[in-house]
């Protein structure tokens, strides 16, 4: 396993930990994670500015999520940390697998909370006409970005576990 890698599962387990308990990623942690993913590509140009690229992209990305009130700006900064950590040619593979963890985190949580066809009514009234619903409920997205970066960690490691995209 890389050192990104291990860094990438250990700092999205204390992002989920901070999500779980204060509901904020910490800015001290999403920072040494994006400097870690600079400083892990620094001396291959070409890596490097690929990396750069993927990571704007994810904040970019993620900047219309945070403005449609999906996810915080917390999780907006660990998504584009994680992606730099995975770089450029696994960052849409660790995306998916943080789409997967959320939607088994926001079925999870509904199941939980006895609100399964409330998420199943919202979600098709959102697809259908774009409209949020009036009370959402919000989910710690830093633990679906946890779950999706081990995820993606497992798969680097066994093969047999990769998206086919």
């Amino acid at each position: 396993m890389s050192v990104a890698l291990i860094v990438l599962i250990v700092g999205t387990l204390f992002a989920a930990a901070s999500d779980l308990r204060t509901h904020r990623i910490p800015n001290v942690l999403t920072a040494t994670m994006g400097l870690a993913a600079i400083t892990f590509h620094l001396l291959d140009g070409m890596a490097l500015v690929l990396t750069l690229a993927a990571m704007i992209v994810t904040f970019a990305l993620g900047a219309l999520a945070y403005a449609a009130g999906w996810i915080g700006g917390g999780d907006v900064k660990l998504l584009a940390a994680a992606c730099g950590l995975a770089g450029a040619s696994g960052c849409i593979t660790l995306v998916f697998f943080i789409l997967i963890a959320g939607a088994v985190l926001a079925i999870g949580q509904a199941l939980l909370h006895g609100r399964l066809v409330a998420l199943v009514r919202n979600a098709s009234n959102l697809a259908v006409t774009g409209a949020q619903p009036a009370t959402p409920t919000l989910l710690p997205y830093g633990v679906a970005i946890a779950g999706g970066s081990i995820a993606y960690a497992f798969s680097t490691l066994f093969p047999a576990l990769r998206l086919a995209l």
